[in-house]
């Protein structure tokens, strides 16, 4: 596993170092770091996410579009599989989502920080749940090429099955990042969305459909160790929205 989480790290640094890559993406954060990863949070526990707003859109000719408004999708329209649960407290197992009870940080920066719920699976928190948040919508604000924002959100992670041989589940957040005058750029990692349609024939519309923003949750190994049937070798589960999540979501409307 600790092999696991040095590539994991190596792959995180090859994803954000550089200006050739500065993306939409999940910050480093510092209040948990396990082993040598800095975007690895552990299974079932609570974590602020830093999406960072690194830049401004920018056309072919290098004149500079301020960002207006920037989504963010989250993978939860269905049941994640077994290998993945909640708990109630008198240890009923319950389904689990990606990202559960996710709450958007008030931000001076925007008129409007809109939730955007929806139906997800079936998780358990306080209760059984059916509804939670399916994008987060920065609204109406001005960050242009000579700063930069942190959008924060709050969210709660799946406990891993203690009789599966899953190691790590790699979360992957879409985000939709829209600029003055018609400008932005779809970090979006995929070619199937109509909302952006790849390739563009807009000038005005860039589609990174190679790189979305994306994290882990991994398993504890100290109090959920890999059973002995999985022969210590750990396997990693991936999840992200799909193109029709990213249709229903992706837009700027609130």
């Amino acid at each position: 596993m600790k092999k696991i989480i040095s590539r994991t790290a190596a792959v995180c640094a090859l994803l954000m170092a550089g200006n050739a890559v500065a993306h939409i993406g999940i910050a480093r954060e510092n209040v948990f770091s396990l082993g040598e990863g800095t975007r690895e949070y552990l299974e079932g526990s609570s974590a602020s996410l830093g999406i960072q707003l690194p830049h401004d859109c920018k056309n072919a000719a290098g004149d500079h579009f301020p960002t207006t408004d920037v989504v963010v999708i989250f993978p939860n329209a269905d049941n994640l599989n077994s290998n993945f649960m909640t708990t109630a407290r008198d240890g009923t197992v319950h389904g689990a989502n990606a990202m559960m009870g996710i709450k958007a940080r008030v931000s001076a920066s925007w008129r409007k920080v809109k939730v955007v719920k929806g139906t997800v699976g079936e998780y358990y928190s306080h209760g059984s749940r059916t509804e939670d948040a399916r994008a987060v919508k920065w609204l109406r604000g001005m960050v242009d090429g000579d700063h930069y924002d942190n959008l924060e959100i709050k969210t709660k992670f799946p406990k891993i099955d203690p009789a599966s041989c899953v190691g790590s589940l790699k979360i992957k957040v879409p985000s939709i990042q829209y600029c003055k005058s018609g400008y932005s750029i779809a970090w979006i990692g995929t070619e199937g969305s109509t909302l952006f349609p790849f390739p563009s024939n807009d000038p005005k519309v860039r589609l990174t459909e190679t790189f979305t923003a994306s994290f882990k949750v991994v398993r504890d190994l100290e109090n959920n160790p890999l059973p002995a049937s999985c022969g210590g070798v750990a396997t990693e589960e991936v999840i992200r929205p799909s193109d029709a999540d990213i249709d229903a979501f992706g837009s700027r409307q609130p």
